[in-house]
């Protein structure tokens, strides 16, 4: 296809690795959306780059500081022969969370200094890119305006329309954004640890849909997935909510104040579910007022055994219907949802990697 909109999930583990891309074949675009843990980069985020040519990045977006996204990315600014033009950055550090703008000095011995009183090693590293950070808000937090044409932020060839976050869960994050910074290995001084996986789930007894469904949602509670960085991206007649761990209660007020509602709600093309698949971020509010015929799951069920039963119950439940769940995984947690009797009953339909490509999962929209 000529022009399309593609977004591929990469073998993020139990985190986030996202590579949306744009335009013609001759002209492709692309953005970057968190990049996983270490061995995401090491072993796929890297030679997917290389192997796909893909040498600039109108945008790179690191949601949140929570390890399984940005791991990686700390592994890709460092990589000294990665030829990487970052066109714009987005990430909200400490200054951000208290509403200070960030403004590097001029001077390249101004600069290290500069750097060095980050704090935080990826801002640092930005710092030092000269990369353009935040610049859509002139240096300032990625936050929710209270006036909602102000969310819409146009580039040259596509819009995203922020929904998270808001200035109150920016703010949450200060008590703990220094546990929260030294658990995500971007304090100085701590190291960025390989990871085991320990993935022993035993999937007990029969899966009850109807009862999962109808049990009472309770928000997540994390303060550093409060403050993740989560949008609609358009690029012509297509859009794509990515929502990196958001807060549903959020996602519902942004979207509502977009128009969308129960009975209007809002058309999109594919839906990257927030938080791989918690139960804590996935709500019936959320998913009623969303049209999607793309539902994406990102995540191979290390540590917390994501997606849960109960949220995948409420998406096949209250989901749109005849949509598709696309897992970048086949697992213990995943495979369960491929039942020809639930799909019939619930109308909606599953969809996996290529065995051999677990991991691995692109959806293209011609346009």
């Amino acid at each position: 296809m000529s022009d399309s909109l593609k977004v591929a999930m990469l073998p993020a583990k139990e985190g986030d690795c996202l590579v949306v891309s744009y335009g013609n074949d001759s002209n492709k675009k692309h953005i970057l959306i968190d990049a996983g843990r270490v061995w995401t980069y090491q072993n796929a985020l890297k030679s997917y780059l290389t192997d796909n040519g893909l040498n600039d990045l109108e945008l790179l977006v690191v949601t949140h500081i929570d390890r399984d996204h940005i791991d990686g990315m700390l592994k890709l600014i460092r990589d000294t022969n990665l030829n990487l033009n970052v066109k714009n950055c987005w990430f909200n550090t400490w200054d951000h969370l208290h509403g200070r703008k960030i403004a590097p000095p001029q001077t390249d011995i101004a600069l290290e200094e500069f750097g060095a009183k980050m704090g935080e090693e990826l801002s640092s590293e930005i710092i030092t890119k000269e990369w353009n950070w935040n610049s859509q808000f002139d240096g300032g937090a990625v936050e929710l305006d209270n006036n909602p044409i102000k969310n819409e932020i146009l580039f040259d060839d596509f819009k995203l329309t922020l929904l998270s976050p808001d200035r109150t869960k920016l703010e949450a994050l200060i008590p703990t954004w220094k546990v929260e910074c030294k658990t995500a290995g971007i304090t100085p001084g701590s190291s960025v640890q390989e990871y085991v996986i320990d993935n022993e789930l035993e999937i007990l007894g029969t899966i009850d849909i109807e009862r999962l469904a109808s049990e009472k949602f309770e928000e997540d509670s994390s303060k550093a997935n409060g403050s993740s960085i989560a949008f609609i991206l358009e690029y012509k007649n297509r859009r794509i909510l990515l929502s990196g761990d958001a807060h549903s209660d959020l996602l519902v007020k942004s979207l509502r104040s977009l128009g969308a509602s129960e009975t209007n709600p809002l058309k999109l093309d594919a839906f990257k579910l927030p938080h791989h698949g918690s139960k804590y971020n996935i709500s019936k509010e959320l998913l009623g007022i969303i049209n999607c015929d793309h539902y994406l799951v990102s995540t191979n069920g290390n540590y917390f055994n994501h997606p849960e039963q109960v949220a995948m119950a409420r998406l096949i439940k209250f989901g749109t219907i005849n949509s598709t769940i696309n897992f970048n995984y086949r697992t213990e947690e995943t495979e369960i949802w491929e039942n020809a009797d639930w799909e019939k009953t619930y109308k909606y339909k599953t969809n996996y990697p290529d065995y051999g490509n677990n991991g691995y999962l692109h959806l293209e929209f011609s346009i």
